[in-house]
């Protein structure tokens, strides 16, 4: 059934439905009005409604159930999916896991933020649950350096692509569960250091037993007085009716003292339990290629079932009740039994005993919910390749990259034989989009194993970058500065076992040309001889010719005329011998004078 198809069965059912509403309401018309005029036995047809109202109820069910499928199909392999990401509660998981971490085996702020993996998280984005979204942002961040745990990942995502109908199945129960209100708050509940907890929890109970006491105790002394004549009850009546009003306030007081407290603490839980429900849905599901992932949400879900009876009383009653009379009723029975007090201590301490299977249902739900994200991903791509990972020496190899934030890119493709390689060429001519290409394809090669290219092959390699810098004028830092900081984090962060591959626009661009020169060098000659692949952009040509022997080379070409700038974006091996500042000048309409005096400086250079 194709996307046509469902919507047409949704009106199907919609008009169908439409018809046994109006239908039910002509027979509950018809039997209370010929009940009344002709003969009670005509309220029998009440009895009809029955077959009907169940019968609209299932129409309902599965009415809903193809809302959910269109949803989804229409999402399947979109280009993008829009929806409002606030990032602030989508990496809190990966910022609890790495706070304090120095090993370097996560993507770093800077580096994060040069390769605009916000925008390529944005475009891989297609989960349908909090644990989804922060799930996969943590795999984004995270690469991977594990071939085993890389080809399991590509496994199941391959799963989803191949199987429609499981994956639909599972992609529906998903997105019944759906995002949480307040988004992330589940997170910060199951990783807190501490449950509330309270010195008195006992007198709750007893408190509790006390008002059951005191409704039932006044029973048998009202029966002994009537069998033995006494006065007592007539005595004391006021008294024995004053005492469960008595327990009543203090119980009010008790539960409103409470209350505030209670309200901030379980902003959480009602989406808590949904994921434990949905994590029991997804456990039931026969797939063997799954079934390492349902078996952990089956494991988890029965351990953690206790907290859905426990917190069944923790909201309030008149919530969901279309008579106001039950809810009124109903409430008054919650704070004189302290159903609620009760429920969040008992609550608390039950979560705070399956903490560890409830982190473990989280992380679980999320995978699965970010691995159909990246399977629709991948099918929105043209082009893209299942990465071959080689673990002895440097290697990388990518055929026809392509920059996976353009909607038009021109592939690149490029195949590293030393250490270092220097890209040359004019402003505007491809240098900076390059360096984020291949930083972004060896990112998305070694976390979701879907690089953007023809093919690719390549080591582990830990990624880190220097392309979009600034002044750091709260901390007082030049441009130079910030630079030479950022390159130095660079070249401590070497590891011996795992190659880093260092991308880098303009080195030491933010000081004088000799300085520069020579310092540039230096570092270039250093990173040839370690453990790195270096991509170094510049527009200093004779630093190319300087390194001639230690680097290969690589540049973009460009033409400026009468008719404007022109670029192909095409990586050409060797080095740029094309400039186009000058002609730039005298296309924007530079005066005659600096055009003619720097064009002869420039030739004399």
């Amino acid at each position: 059934m194709d996307t046509t198809d469902t919507e047409h069965s949704i009106a199907k059912y919609g008009n169908l439905l439409s018809v046994l509403v109006m239908i039910s309401v002509a027979i509950a018309v018809a039997s209370i009005y010929f009940g009344i005029t002709i003969n009670n036995s005509f309220t029998l047809g009440f009895l009809l409604l029955i077959p009907l109202v169940a019968t609209v109820f299932y129409l309902l069910s599965l009415r809903r159930k193809l809302r959910y499928l269109l949803q989804i199909r229409k999402d399947w392999s979109q280009t993008q999916i829009a929806k409002e990401r606030d990032f602030k509660t989508i990496r809190p998981l990966f910022d609890h896991i790495y706070s304090g971490d120095k090993s370097n085996d996560y993507v770093d702020e800077q580096t994060w933020k040069d390769l605009n993996m916000d925008q390529l998280y944005a475009k891989i984005d297609r989960t349908y649950t909090d644990p989804g979204e922060a799930v996969l942002y943590r795999m984004l961040r995270e690469p991977l350096f594990d071939k085993e745990k890389l080809d399991e990942r590509s496994r199941v995502i391959r799963f989803f692509q191949n199987n429609q109908e499981q994956r639909e199945g599972i992609q529906t129960i998903l997105l019944r569960l759906g995002h949480q209100f307040s988004h992330n708050d589940l997170f910060t509940l199951l990783w807190r250091d501490e449950f509330p907890k309270s010195r008195i929890k006992a007198l709750f109970h007893i408190m509790a037993l006390v008002a059951v006491v005191s409704i039932i105790m006044p029973i048998p002394l009202w029966i002994s007085s009537v069998v033995t004549h006494s006065t007592f009850w007539s005595d004391n009546i006021v008294l024995i009716l004053m005492v469960p009003v008595m327990i009543f306030v203090i119980n009010l007081l008790i539960h409103y003292r409470i209350k505030r407290k209670k309200d901030i603490e379980t902003i959480s839980f009602p989406y808590l339990i949904s994921c434990i429900k949905t994590a029991k849905r997804l456990s039931s599901i026969k797939c063997e290629d799954l079934k390492s992932y349902t078996t952990k949400l089956a494991e988890s879900s029965k351990v953690t079932r206790g907290i859905i009876s426990k917190a069944r009383f923790l909201f309030p009653a008149n919530q969901g009740y279309s008579d106001p009379a039950s809810g009124f009723i109903l409430e008054y029975l919650n704070i004189f039994f302290l159903l609620e007090v009760r429920a969040f201590y008992n609550t608390a301490d039950e979560l705070s005993w399956r903490i560890l299977d409830l982190r473990k249902l989280y992380l679980t739900l999320g995978e699965l919910d970010a691995f159909q994200s990246i399977a629709s991903y991948r099918a929105s791509l043209t082009t893209y390749a299942e990465p071959e990972f080689i673990e002895d020496g440097i290697h990388l190899e990518v055929r026809e990259a392509r920059q996976p934030l353009l909607e038009a890119p021109v592939p690149a493709s490029i195949s590293f034989n030393k250490n270092v390689v220097i890209i040359t060429g004019s402003n505007m001519g491809g240098k900076s989009t390059f360096l984020r290409n291949i930083g972004n394809n060896v990112l998305l090669a070694q976390t979701i194993t879907t690089p953007v290219s023809s093919s690719y092959r390549g080591s582990f390699f830990r990624v880190i970058t220097s392309i979009s810098r600034t002044d750091d004028l709260m901390a007082g830092k030049s441009f130079y500065y910030v630079e030479a900081e950022r390159i130095l984090r660079t070249i401590q962060s070497l590891n011996k076992k795992i190659p880093t591959l260092c991308i880098i626009d303009e080195l030491l661009s933010g000081t004088n040309s000799i300085e520069r020169l020579h310092a540039s060098e230096a570092i270039i000659r250093y990173l040839a001889v370690q453990n790195t692949l270096a991509i170094i952009a510049t527009h200093d040509q004779e630093l190319a010719i300087r390194l001639n022997d230690t680097c290969e080379f690589y540049h973009f070409t460009d033409n400026v005329d009468e008719t404007g700038l022109k670029f192909d974006y095409l990586l050409k091996p060797g080095v740029a011998t094309t400039r186009n500042a000058v002609a730039l000048l005298k296309y924007l309409g530079y005066p005659k004078e600096i055009i003619e005096n720097a064009s002869e400086k420039s030739n004399n250079s």
